[in-house]
């Protein structure tokens, strides 16, 4: 897809799409279609990954899971679909519906599903088993659209009975019931915080409540037909409503009062989303545009023209550089927000998924390794392929740069892992020793020696210049997934499905510590100072480890749900966490405490 350029994407669907919509760590978009269907497609080249077929009705939702590896996908057929996206497999049918399923959404820690059903009916779903936890009844009327809190301990609901209700995730009980649109409810949003909701409705008005008490604070009327959308700005100050008078209007939410009312489309206006800067906002029409609006001037900024029927759906990148859209026409097309212009992407000319991306270690080059069981490096600038690595005979999962980045050692299912001179695309070696796949390959510091960690459960270490196998840890009693040299080379950190971390030494091979604590780690990170690990896991805590005795340092509590990302500053005075409740802490080593969240 060299020729691919943005607003020009050529992504011909076989039917209307309905709905567009990118993964929260922006490699895939997920595209419904009005035959039922779901495309899904890699985001580094715009090749398919899967189409995913079991609906036998019209699609009217997807969402993806928090940590972008599920979707689950709400039909006219009476049936929830939760599917894998990295097999392509459907894998939970949720049946007991009586009627249409209108929405579905997941909790923002992954765990949790709620559904919106023709049957009146709220159900709370078990993502993992697939079972219903609970049913909540009240509304008199068709269930529209469910919607977690922020912070996942209230779920709002509207219906066609024009009211809205609250339910708390704990207790069961409904908190609220808010009534007040005297029409259909056509859209609801919490605001960042989860203190406020605002509702649009037919009636043509936007309301803003108090997601505590339940008390509308503002009426905010101006539109003049259907509100068909809302959408909170990033920090929560303001609001954007898109309505079926052609206009979108920008609100003060602490005041009710109306900034802006954008005008220049020329039929309804769909949806509208802000950017993560908060300091544009974009706009669907059924005119076939996508407009662009300064948030401070309310003028104009760009109109996107492309697509020969109504824009019906579109959706930002998690990076707010990009816009995917779909409509009427069939196509899906990607668009440069701050230009506005056509600009030339890298292609990655892969034939299957794309595991990894990483940049050279001078920044000159990408590489990208694939399902299609090669390694293509890249020119940065020119979007060049210079080099295919062809060898391996099955997937190929995960690659590194040496230090230097004159070479690069990838591994896969296969149980190999090779050695590729970066400049001649030879491959130099072929290691082979684990006799299964192979999940993670790392250099040391240096660059005279790296690691791999198998299926087999052992670390490998290798010598770079021989290729010879120098030692094989042993000691994980499952695969090991995750590995990496402590700063100075001195040590490697392992990580397996026996939800152990193994502390080795890299003179004798020797398992030093095995660390404890956590059911099962998420991430690892050495200190700067190569004497403490620090480890997190779903258990809502952040542990740092003395990598002199193994011993426990200390235990950061405060997050809600699982920690899935940490980091030291270079000093190592302080780390960074970063969990499922959507926070991110900052902890002071030296006096074992929260500085700020």
């Amino acid at each position: 897809m060299a020729s691919a350029q943005f607003g020009e994407l050529p992504l011909k669907q076989e039917s209307i799409v309905n709905e567009c919509v990118y993964s929260q760590d922006g490699r895939t978009v997920a595209v419904g279609l009005d035959n039922c269907k779901i495309c899904v497609y890699s985001t580094s080249d715009w090749e398919t990954l899967w189409t995913l077929e079991g609906h036998s009705n019209r699609l009217t939702g997807i969402v993806y899971s928090p940590d972008s590896n599920r979707i689950a996908s709400s039909s006219y057929d009476h049936t929830v679909r939760i599917w894998n996206i990295l097999t392509g497999v459907c894998l939970h049918v949720l049946n007991g519906f009586d009627d249409k399923v209108y929405n579905v959404a997941y909790s923002p820690q992954g765990y949790q599903l709620a559904s919106a059903c023709g049957d009146k009916r709220v159900k709370l779903w078990d993502v993992e088993s697939g079972e219903c936890r609970h049913i909540w009844i009240g509304h008199t009327e068709y269930v529209s659209e469910v919607a977690y809190s922020p912070k996942g301990d209230q779920i709002v609901s509207y219906s066609g009975d024009k009211t809205l209700r609250l339910w708390s995730i704990e207790t069961k009980e409904c908190l609220h019931v808010l009534r007040g649109h005297d029409q259909f409810i056509r859209s609801v949003a919490y605001s960042p915080q989860g203190d406020q909701l605002a509702s649009a409705s037919s009636d043509d008005t936007v309301r803003l409540w108090n997601a505590s008490t339940g008390e509308c604070h503002y009426i905010l009327t101006g539109h003049t037909k259907d509100v068909f959308s809302v959408k909170y700005s990033p920090n929560g100050k303001h609001l954007a409503s898109a309505s079926e008078d052609y206009t979108v209007r920008l609100w003060d939410t602490g005041t009710g009062v109306c900034l802006h009312v954008l005008q220049g489309h020329v039929s309804y206006v769909r949806k509208v989303v802000y950017l993560s800067q908060g300091d544009m906002v974009v706009s669907a029409s059924n005119d076939s545009t996508i407009r662009l609006w300064d948030t401070a001037t309310g003028v104009c900024i760009q109109t996107l023209t492309g697509h020969s029927g109504r824009v019906l759906t579109v959706d930002l990148s998690p990076q707010g550089d990009k816009i995917v859209s779909g409509g009427d026409d069939g196509t899906v097309r990607l668009w440069d927000v701050r230009a506005g212009t056509s600009i030339q992407p890298i292609s990655s000319g892969h034939s299957g998924s794309v595991w990894t991306v990483k940049c050279s270690p001078r920044g000159d080059l990408v590489a990208t390794c694939s399902a299609d069981r090669t390694v293509r490096v890249w020119d940065i600038q020119t979007g060049v392929c210079r080099q295919i690595l062809r060898g391996h005979t099955n997937e190929v999962r995960r690659f590194e740069f040496s230090p230097q980045g004159d070479q690069i050692a990838s591994c896969g299912h296969d149980g190999t892992v090779r050695l590729w001179n970066v400049e001649t695309g030879a491959c130099t070696h072929t290691l082979i020793g684990h006799g299964n796949s192979v999940w993670n390959v790392v250099y040391s510091p240096q660059g005279n020696q790296f690691a791999s960690a198998g299926n087999d459960g052992t670390v490998k270490l290798w010598d770079v210049a021989s290729g010879e196998c120098r030692r094989t840890l042993s000691g994980h009693t499952g695969y090991v997934y995750d590995i990496m040299y402590s700063p100075s080379g001195n040590q490697i950190v392992s990580r397996g499905v026996d939800k152990t971390v193994r502390i080795w030494d890299v003179e004798t091979g020797q398992c030093n510590y095995i660390l404890h604590g956590h059911d099962h780690f998420n991430r690892f990170v050495y200190s700067p100072q190569d004497n403490h690990v620090a480890t997190t896991i779903d258990d809502s805590t952040v542990r740092v480890w003395d990598v002199g005795n193994g011993e426990c340092r200390h235990i950061f509590i405060g997050h809600k749900g699982g920690v899935w990302s940490v980091t030291y500053s270079p000093n190592g005075r302080q780390i960074a966490s970063g969990g499922k409740d959507g926070l991110v802490k900052v902890w002071d080593t030296r006096a074992m405490k929260c500085l700020w969240t």
